[in-house]
Order: structure tokens, then C-alpha cells, then sequence
């Protein structure tokens, strides 16, 4: 019967090692350092990337809340300068509105005055019109 070896034989042991450790070193040289180069830089481009990110992100709330706070100062300028475009206008349309009141008074005044004037020239006119139409009735009624 066959028997099974069990002890070791050291020469296929030491070639055994010696494959491999340069297998080893084969694939650490060509393989894994150049794999966990480009990791740790990918890392680094990513962790770059990441706190890049948030710093512009950051950035641009400030930038949100700069021009919210700006809005906010523009609409209070705004309102202010309304209130006073408006209180300018009534004052202008105040006066205005009193000056064409002064003027139609006047106009009022002096075609009142023209009225009267013109009403007792005719009051004046009136006897001697009535006069007249008496003598022409006179006239007509008695013939001459």
C-alpha cells in the first residue's frame, strides 16, 4: 500500500517561498502601489472636491442672504421714496387745484360783474324802450 507523506520536502518549500515573494513583489510593484496611488489621489481629488463644494456652497447662502438683505433695504427705499413721490404730488395737485380754484373764482367774479354790468344798462334801457313801444301803440290805436 501507498503511504501518505506527510513531511515536508524543504527544496519545494524554499521554491514555493521564492515564487511566491516575487510574485509578491510583482504584483505589490505593478499592482497594488499603483492601485492605492491612484486611491489615495482619487481620495484626495474627492475630499478636495467635497470640502470645495461646501465652501462654495457656504458661499452662495451668503450670497443668498447678502442679496435677501439687500431686497429687504431696497423695498424699504422704495416704499420711501413712494411716500414721498406721493406727498410731492399732493402738494403739487393741492396747489394745483387752489390755483384753478382762484382762477374760476376770478373768471366767476368777473363774468358776475359783466352780468350786472350788462343787466343795468338794460334795466336803463327799459323806460325808454317802454316808452317807445307805448307811443308806437298809442300810434297804432289812435290814429293821428
Amino acid at each position: 500500500m501507498s503511504s501518505l507523506n506527510l513531511v515536508p520536502n524543504p527544496t519545494i518549500m524554499v521554491i514555493q517561498a521564492g515564487l511566491f515573494l516575487a510574485n509578491f513583489f510583482v504584483v505589490k510593484k505593478f499592482l497594488l502601489e499603483p492601485y492605492l496611488k491612484v486611491h489615495s489621489e482619487r481620495v484626495k481629488l474627492t475630499e478636495g472636491s467635497q470640502q470645495q463644494a461646501e465652501h462654495l456652497q457656504q458661499e452662495s447662502s451668503q450670497a443668498v442672504d447678502r442679496i435677501h438683505a439687500r431686497l429687504q433695504e431696497v423695498g424699504v427705499e422704495t416704499r420711501s421714496l413712494r411716500e414721498q413721490t406721493i406727498a410731492t404730488a399732493r402738494i403739487k395737485r393741492d396747489d394745483l387745484v387752489s390755483r384753478a380754484t382762484e382762477e374760476a373764482n376770478r373768471v366767476v367774479a368777473s363774468m358776475r360783474q359783466e352780468l350786472s354790468r350788462e343787466l343795468e344798462e338794460q334795466r336803463r334801457l327799459v323806460p325808454d324802450l317802454v316808452r317807445s313801444l307805448s307811443q308806437q301803440l298809442v300810434d297804432k290805436i289812435v290814429p293821428a
